[in-house]
């Protein structure tokens, strides 16, 4: 497993890898030249691997994040460059040898790739935790090994080259369930509940969720695992442990989410700041979140301002992991009905509705790999249409898996040279 698993990870980013040395050194945007402008005198820009490989991975987000990391302290310039992972940033300073550019990037993408493999084992193992109970053994392990390697080639495909945050999440998320699942059992069908011995276990999920969050605030969804267990312990008049076990982790987010998106932004930036801070309701307290507000103003999203006709095409290309997420929903909650993937139904049904409704839609193809569900549903589907050996026709879910496994072939390449080349879709 181990040794297959890392060929399979090795092999798909040297083709990634290939494809972007293969692309033109000339981006469409101009950011990248004018940022390598500021910060690298041209003799070194101008060398081979910087001008064929490096400079490339510097597209749409890795502008912001490599100019912070730039920075004197690390900490960003102006107000819209907060809503770029400060975690992230500080992290590959730290790690970094120095703080010279082409030093910072490279440690930037090692440690990219570095999270994405082990976010590979860790998912592994998450998957026979999950399933080791419903399933056999060695299907289970058949299903951890075809989810990691679905994990592997990512619809993200070239942001996972480059250096973007959204791995530290994968690997703090998939760390977090695997802990907070390790701590809960079943009891009777449609009850679960905590042992105390495992209340480690519990509070380390919510430090994994709670640094995901400040990562990426779209993980602050990871908050319904604790909703769903507070809903099964009430319900089981077990109040003592509701509160030890899912108030606490759940309340140790929630800290998070309020120091990150209110108590420190409004103290660095209000009252002198303008429109945010007018919108206060009490003390630090304001009608949108900080990165909500930062968002809104620069980026114009909101409620269903990302339905306009300018942006079918950003819909098309959301659309395969769209119906793959809401499938995978529908086939664990009816079809395949296993109670232990409920607050997994929950999460991933949340993040589609978020995503159609307020932000940018497309950027579900590099975010979504946060929850794994949608993994297992294919997984599960792609195991068993290999195990039927032709001895039935097709089902409606086998083809939704058939194609959106099409889909990924054609999708991940050409999304990977569309990075390089600093193209739509972001």
């Amino acid at each position: 497993m181990f040794s297959q698993l890392s060929c399979t990870f090795i092999l798909c980013k040297l083709a990634q890898y290939g494809l972007v040395l293969l692309t033109p050194k000339d981006q469409f945007d101009t950011s990248t030249e004018i940022l390598l402008a500021r910060f690298v005198n041209v003799a070194d820009s101008s060398k081979f691997w910087n001008a064929h490989l490096w400079n490339k991975l510097l597209a749409w987000d890795s502008v912001y994040f490599m100019k912070a990391m730039m920075a004197e302290n690390g900490k960003p310039a102006f107000e819209h460059e907060f809503a770029f992972s400060q975690l992230w940033i500080h992290l590959v300073r730290f790690l970094a040898p120095n703080h010279e550019f082409y030093n910072l990037l490279k440690t930037g993408i090692a440690l990219e790739n570095l999270l994405h493999y082990l976010a590979t084992f860790i998912l592994y193992f998450l998957t026979v935790k999950v399933f080791s109970g419903n399933l056999k053994s060695s299907y289970a392990k058949s299903l951890a090994k075809k989810t990691s390697v679905l994990f592997i080639f990512s619809s993200a495909a070239g942001f996972l080259t480059g250096i973007y945050s959204e791995p530290l999440s994968f690997t703090l998320s998939f760390l977090g369930i695997w802990a907070r699942q390790s701590a809960v059992f079943a009891t009777l069908p449609k009850r679960i509940d905590c042992l105390y011995s495992r209340l480690p276990l519990y509070l380390f999920s919510s430090i994994c969720f709670s640094l995901a969050t400040l990562n990426r605030s779209n993980c602050i969804l990871l908050g319904i695992y604790y909703v769903f267990d507070l809903w099964q312990l009430l319900r089981n008049r077990n109040y003592g442990k509701a509160f030890v076990f899912p108030v606490l982790s759940g309340g140790l987010l929630f800290l998070t989410f309020i120091l990150q998106q209110y108590l420190i932004p409004y103290s660095i930036f209000c009252p002198e700041r303008g429109s945010w801070c007018k919108t206060q309701i009490l003390g630090p307290f304001t009608k949108q979140s900080f990165y909500g507000f930062l968002q809104s103003h620069y980026w114009n999203v909101g409620f269903l301002k990302y339905w306009t006709t300018n942006n079918i095409p950003n819909f098309l290309f959301a659309l395969p992991n769209i119906v793959l997420l809401l499938y995978s929903s529908v086939y664990f909650s009816k079809i395949y009905p296993y109670y232990s993937l409920k607050p997994h139904i929950w999460v991933t049904t949340s993040l589609v509705v978020v995503i159609l409704l307020f932000v940018h839609v497309q950027i579900i193809n590099r975010i979504s790999t946060f929850i794994p569900l949608h993994l297992w549903y294919l997984a599960d589907r792609l195991l068993k249409i290999s195990n039927s050996k032709g001895k039935r026709m097709p089902r409606g879910d086998d083809r939704i898996a058939h194609y959106y496994i099409l889909w990924l072939i054609f999708w991940i390449p050409l999304q990977t040279v569309l990075f390089a080349y600093f193209l739509p879709p972001a």
